[in-house]
């Protein structure tokens, strides 16, 4: 058997491991019969002292109103409670996620870097604590006024996500937002929004019934705004402005 045989044969094993387990975590989290566990790691994005006492002053409370978020809006559709929403803040990660793909990527490229990114949480979480755990790694920055940070990704069906968020204190509310987002990336939603970031219509929408379709007066959980106008959208301040939509509540077995 020569080398080059032997590596893809490796390979093919790696990729048919990492689905099995990831194929198996994803059917214990979502047949929403325990707990759902949520592990929180904080990374300081920007390497400054300021941003880690930010992340320093950061509490497990600071992440609960997620927890209550899901546990409301699963009533919804499912008619009773969900089994508690354990979200826990876990220890700084002193090292960066790897860079997702440029935009224009290839296929292999995406799985790379997917696999990157199993890699990067496996070595920054502990091996059987983490099965059938979503790991959120939360990457702060200091930002600048009026400039978006750089795109937040959860891997669908994945239970691990990469958020960026702003280390200020008056972004907490908008920061669990994405956070939120991304779980239900991590969970199998898909992304609700068009290429122009606006909430497509109806599974996009906040409240698409038989009502004006504008404004909108809350955001879909996996759309990320509010629709006002055709062309036009906002972010919701917190997820007291947040609903979970028809379809993503089917997709993530709701």
């Amino acid at each position: 058997m020569s080398f080059r045989t032997l590596r893809i044969l490796l390979l093919l094993a790696l990729f048919a491991a990492v689905a099995g387990m990831t194929y198996w975590e994803s059917m214990v989290v979502r047949n929403w019969l325990r707990p759902l566990e949520v592990a929180i790691y904080p990374v300081n994005g920007d390497g400054t002292v300021e941003v880690g006492e930010y992340i320093a002053g950061l509490k497990q409370d600071d992440f609960q109103e997620i927890g209550r978020f899901i546990a409301i809006q699963a009533e919804r559709y499912r008619g009773k409670d969900l089994p508690p929403v354990n979200i826990r803040l876990a220890g700084e990660i002193k090292t960066l996620p790897p860079a997702p793909p440029e935009e224009r990527h290839s296929a292999l490229s995406a799985i790379l870097w997917s696999l990157g990114l199993r890699h990067y949480a496996f070595d920054n979480s502990p091996f059987w604590g983490s099965l059938g755990v979503v790991r959120l790694f939360v990457v702060y920055h200091q930002g600048e006024e009026g400039k978006p940070l750089q795109h937040s990704l959860g891997l669908q069906k994945g239970l691990v996500g990469v958020v960026h968020a702003f280390a200020q204190d008056r972004q907490s509310s908008q920061n669990n937002v994405v956070i939120t987002h991304e779980l239900f990336h991590a969970l199998g939603a898909s992304d609700k929004y068009d290429v122009a970031n606006q909430p497509i219509y109806p599974e996009g929408f906040g409240d698409p019934g038989d009502g004006p379709r504008y404004p909108q007066r809350e955001a879909e959980i996996m759309a990320g705004r509010i629709a006002v106008r055709p062309d036009a959208a906002r972010i919701p301040t917190g997820l007291e402005e947040c609903v979970v939509g028809y379809k993503t509540a089917w997709e993530v077995n709701w």
